[in-house]
């Protein structure tokens, strides 16, 4: 399994309300039950970050867009990234 940061942005705040927001929550329930959601939580920013296990960017796009934040359009961007941890495992990617 790969790992995906996901970073949500540019917030459309008039589009929130309760039943929005309870969705979204399920949704990460969902996510966490399945073994897919990492960790994720709001930024001083005013952004989002998510961290998912996925097979591929592709599948990660999916969890994402599986989001009630995202079919609203809650969160205007929505950037996707693979993420290599660096580990002492795998030496914290030292080459040598």
């Amino acid at each position: 399994m790969k790992k995906f940061i996901v970073k949500l942005s540019n917030k459309q705040k008039h589009l929130f309300n309760q039943e929005l927001l309870a969705g979204h929550v399920e949704h990460l329930k969902h996510l966490t039950e399945i073994g897919v959601l990492q960790t994720c939580g709001p930024c001083d920013d005013g952004s989002a970050i998510l961290i998912l296990k996925a097979d591929n960017i592709e599948q990660a796009r999916s969890y994402v867009e599986a989001d009630p934040f995202s079919s609203v359009d809650y969160y205007q961007n929505r950037e996707i990234s693979e993420f290599f941890e660096a580990t002492m495992e795998n030496n914290f990617w030292l080459t040598k």
